[in-house]
């Protein structure tokens, strides 16, 4: 999670937000028709057996996205990204090794980015034979993508990261954003959630900590029964909170998004406090064939708190 106060606050920055909104917004009849057309498949790729949710049809052009965190699943992602579904595209929601319900690697050396990668692009082959698909990620799943766009370009034909995590430096101003946003008295409470390595000392207290990092994560916070709903189906893992922790302190996504081939899109709130728009902006600026758009009145959680705007981006760019 958060390396203390500063990790905890760091990554629940990037990771969290659920479609709390998203849920919230749509009717119940129309959240219970989503995810009734869904559908849990295990895939094994190598020793790992990856925990996939689809939507939409079984034949239809692949649309991947991944979740963020480190240490959550891609329950929060759900039922926003579930509209990309169409009679032709099915959207695949991935828990990354270690994360949700996907099986843990079997030591500490299996929790790195380029391993995360390599299960995706097994999966892609399983997927989708020799066509390439679409992945969209968000804040570390952009990392991940990121990862597979570059040292497997076969497998990708267009890439969107959201809010996606540029590199350390991000990590190690964590703090300092952190006072910025919550003050000192929330700085505080981010402590007393977190162990020294920055994991969540108990996953009871997700829903505390969503409400005590809201102010990183939204433009207008919701209220306290919006959010703790955001929490409700996610699998927190501390496991691989810290583990891939570690990864991020020495990511440079600049440099792996100058290796990718693939058109890209880069998606920023106008207001995020977790990765700014310029931060975001400079991955795009980074990749060969990079776009950037920002969305008004967002946050860290564009899809959820401007859905209609987000959406209709991501539609324009993945035609």
């Amino acid at each position: 999670m958060l390396k203390t106060s500063v990790v905890l606050l760091n990554r629940r920055a990037f990771t969290f937000t659920v479609a709390a909104l998203g849920c919230h917004a749509c009717s119940g009849e129309r959240d219970r028709a989503a995810h009734q057309r869904s559908r849990s498949v295990r895939v094994r790729v190598g020793a790992i057996e990856l925990h996939t949710v689809h939507v939409g049809p079984a034949d239809g052009d692949v649309t991947l996205v991944l979740h963020g965190g480190p240490g959550l699943d891609h329950n929060y992602l759900r039922p926003s990204f579930d509209q990309l579904a169409t009679a032709r595209r099915r959207v695949v929601y991935v828990d990354l090794r270690g994360h949700g319900a996907t099986d843990a690697p079997p030591d500490a050396e299996g929790y790195t980015i380029a391993a995360a990668a390599g299960d995706l692009a097994q999966l892609a082959r399983r997927l989708s034979d020799s066509s390439p698909i679409d992945v969209i990620g968000h804040d570390f799943g952009g990392a991940v993508a990121l990862s597979l766009a570059a040292t497997h370009a076969e497998r990708v034909r267009k890439l969107v990261l959201v809010s996606p995590v540029r590199d350390g430096r991000q990590l190690r101003s964590m703090p300092q954003r952190a006072r910025e946003a919550l003050g000192e008295a929330g700085v505080r409470e981010l402590a007393t959630l977190s162990t020294p390595q920055g994991t969540l000392r108990e996953p009871r207290d997700l829903p505390r900590l969503f409400r005590a990092v809201a102010p990183m994560w939204w433009a207008r916070v919701p209220p306290p029964a919006t959010i703790d709903a955001l929490v409700r189906g996610v699998r927190y893992r501390a496991v691989a909170d810290e583990h891939f922790l570690v990864e991020l302190r020495a990511w440079d996504g600049a440099r792996v998004a100058s290796r990718v081939r693939a058109e890209s899109l880069v998606i920023s709130g106008d207001q995020d406090r977790t990765f700014t728009p310029a931060e975001s902006r400079s991955v795009a600026d980074s990749l060969p064939h990079g776009r950037f758009v920002t969305i008004a009145g967002a946050g860290h959680l564009p899809f959820i708190e401007q859905p209609t705007a987000f959406f209709e981006a991501v539609r324009s760019f993945l035609r």
